[in-house]
């Protein structure tokens, strides 16, 4: 009877026991707090990109929008949104890896005289005017939910200003 009552104790004892329980919430909430940190980082990687895309063709619009509309004048603008500066760069000083020159699409309105122009990259592959630029990203979010789910948007920022004739 004795034996039988240390038992109940006991398995009363284990079953009040909370040791290895914080231990047990961890391996659940890993997972989860990995899969959160890798879409967060992926978000605003791709936002800073996209952010510094938006920055070089608005300067390319700025630097067009105020110099003549010659074809030297709009590599100039081309290297502006490659490279940041207006004579071309090296390979692997562009501001975002895998960015041309053949990325980039400049665009005017009004004829004879010129009314506005557009700096863009286009969004489309079957445009005829540029080639596409995709984000690249760090983690494969599909592979960690375990699905085919790719984070892979285009960076397709534009900017139009006006044309101020000399």
């Amino acid at each position: 009877m004795k034996a039988k009552k240390t038992r109940g104790l006991n398995l009363l004892r284990f079953a009040r026991n909370e040791r290895g329980a914080a231990m047990a919430e961890l391996a659940i909430l890993v997972p989860l707090l990995a899969l959160m940190l890798a879409a967060v980082s992926e978000f605003g990687r791709y936002f800073q990109k996209y952010t510094t895309m938006t920055k070089a063709t608005r300067s390319a619009a700025r630097y067009l929008s105020s110099h003549p509309f010659t074809d030297t004048e709009k590599d100039k603008a081309r290297n502006l949104v490659v490279c940041g500066k207006t004579t071309a760069c090296a390979s692997g000083e562009e501001l975002l890896p895998g960015l041309a020159v053949a990325n980039v699409c400049i665009e005017s309105t009004g004829s004879p005289t010129i009314e506005t122009v557009t700096v863009r990259i286009p969004r489309d592959p079957a445009d005829t005017c540029g080639a596409t630029l995709a984000f690249q990203p760090l983690f494969n979010i599909g592979a960690l939910l375990g699905t085919s789910f790719n984070f892979a948007p285009k960076i397709s920022p534009r900017t139009t200003m006006r044309y101020v004739t000399n």
